[in-house]
């Protein structure tokens, strides 16, 4: 039966209320606007926004490659120390760890830039000095094993590849609070010589994130079926690959666009066409089974299902 153009339209309202559900949300930690305010009366507001700016490069490191695997961040959340992904989002391993370790390696390939650059320009030294120490700090931080770091978030992913997520998940959280109760010690241990600050801060962050998980910030997939209905209110372009039967799932994603609805054509041996599916194929297929699986697998599920 065919809809009335009052039908579509609601249709359309609606997936378009449900998309804006799970828009991208900017969280920025009260300390950082503390730290704007004490760093500005102190004299340093360029070596603060130069922390800054390493932050927000670290956050975007995160969501390119994180979209390049077809997921994208519900929350970028901007933190002193880096990005803090929080969300207990069930990501393949393989994809949790590139994710995770896109940010900081990052920051740590700009900071031996910059250095590199001293080299060859050193007047540039006094301009680049705050920007390369900021990105060595952030990069080097957020590899300490500590969840919700993205060190921690590779040892959730490499423990969670071997053992029961739930298991490896208090393994990761144990390895905090010991990191954490670390921290303090070297902190009182300050106090009998030069009191640091920074040790008392970084553990309480390390045993707080051990003891009170925060779930706001997840990755979600990047094609859910509402922005895909969302994306169809307006003439929409099809793109179409030919793609061979032992082409993997993850691969098949970083072929997926939003600006476009995205065809597959499987090509056999002798380069004639074996079947095809799309894109709504291939993310129902993922939901139900994982990203184990080839094209050729999709292939043959979406010619069942349609006969």
């Amino acid at each position: 039966m065919k809809k009335s153009h009052k039908q579509r339209r609601t249709e359309r309202s609606k997936a378009r209320s449900d998309s804006a559900g799970d828009d991208m949300h900017i969280y920025i930690s009260p300390i950082m606007f503390i730290m704007a305010v004490c760093f500005t009366a102190l004299g340093l507001a360029y070596e603060f926004f130069c922390s800054l700016a390493a932050v927000l490069l670290h956050e975007c490191a995160h969501a390119r490659v994180a979209k390049k695997l077809g997921y994208e961040l519900n929350m970028i959340k901007l933190m002193p120390y880096g990005a803090a992904l929080c969300g207990d989002a069930l990501l393949p391993p393989k994809h949790e760890v590139r994710i995770a370790l896109a940010g900081p390696l990052f920051n740590l390939t700009l900071a031996t830039l910059f250095a590199a650059l001293w080299w060859l320009v050193p007047q540039s030294y006094m301009f680049t000095q705050a920007f390369c120490a900021n990105n060595l700090y952030i990069g080097l931080f957020n590899l300490l094993p500590v969840y919700p770091l993205d060190g921690g978030r590779v040892l959730l992913a490499l423990l969670g590849a071997k053992i029961k997520r739930d298991k490896a998940y208090k393994i990761t959280r144990i390895v905090s609070a010991v990191m954490g109760l670390i921290a303090l010690s070297l902190f009182a241990l300050s106090a009998v010589y030069s009191l640091n600050i920074c040790f008392l801060c970084v553990g309480i962050f390390m045993l707080v994130s051990a003891f009170i998980p925060d779930n706001r910030a997840k990755y979600r997939a990047l094609f859910a079926l509402g922005s895909r209905v969302e994306r169809l209110s307006d003439p929409l372009e099809v793109k179409n690959y030919a793609v061979s039967s032992d082409v993997p799932a993850p691969v098949l994603c970083r072929a997926l666009d939003p600006e476009r609805y995205t065809e597959f054509t499987v090509m056999d041996g002798t380069l004639e066409k074996a079947g095809r599916f799309d894109e709504t194929d291939l993310i129902n297929y993922i939901k139900t089974s994982g990203y184990d699986v080839t094209a050729g697998e999709i292939m043959d599920r979406h010619t069942i299902r349609k006969t």
